[in-house]
């Protein structure tokens, strides 16, 4: 599968973005334009070799060590070892993104069971609990009513971090995660931060 020249461009701008924000002492007249596209291309062979590594450009840059020495893009990003280090992070994250669901999950169940008739403003109120651990705990109880409350919450979770959707594979039947699969040719967006306490239709 080849990538078009639209995804490779806003792969490599993305990546350039994150590396010049990591690299703060970085001279972008140091490397040419061939350098990001390279890069690009790395990426984008690492998920077609692993289609569960998104196209993530800003954690592909995260993932690469930062060290002493003078920046080189060309060895940081473009070589095999790049690729290796950000399949090894990306299942680090999803180690710990399954860890944190099934403590939520547990604990959401709990509250469930103990209260029927609970409403979703009394789980979001536990700090402990993120809207993506409510909605899979509602749906394993057979309460698509109350998982329906979570539902937008928990798509504006996954946006911030589409690993989610791996990390709950085991939890979820896929036809019920709060959002669709992107796009192999599709980058992944731009990290937004969110709150655990999204807003939660009462």
């Amino acid at each position: 599968m080849l990538p078009t020249q639209v995804v490779i461009e806003n792969l490599a701008d993305r990546i350039e973005r994150a590396y010049s924000l990591r690299r703060s002492q970085w001279w972008r007249g140091c490397s040419t334009r061939r350098v990001w596209s390279a890069a690009a291309l790395r990426l984008w062979q690492a998920h077609v070799d692993d289609p569960e590594l998104p196209l993530d450009s800003e954690l592909f840059v995260a993932s690469q060590p930062i060290s002493t020495a003078l920046s080189d893009p060309w060895s940081e990003l473009t070589q095999p070892e790049a690729a290796r280090r950000y399949r090894t992070q990306v299942r680090r994250i999803i180690r710990r993104l399954r860890l944190e669901l099934k403590r939520e999950v547990a604990l959401a169940e709990e509250s469930i069971r103990q209260a029927r008739d609970i409403r979703a403003t009394v789980l979001v109120q536990n700090r402990r609990l993120s809207p993506l651990g409510c909605y899979i705990a509602a749906h394993r109880l057979g309460r698509p009513d109350l998982a329906g409350r979570f539902a937008a919450a928990a798509a504006d979770q996954h946006r911030s971090c589409p690993l989610y959707q791996q990390a709950s594979a085991a939890l979820l039947p896929g036809e019920l995660y709060p959002a669709s699969k992107v796009s192999a040719d599709q980058p992944a967006g731009p990290k937004v931060r969110t709150s655990k306490k999204l807003a939660i239709l009462n």
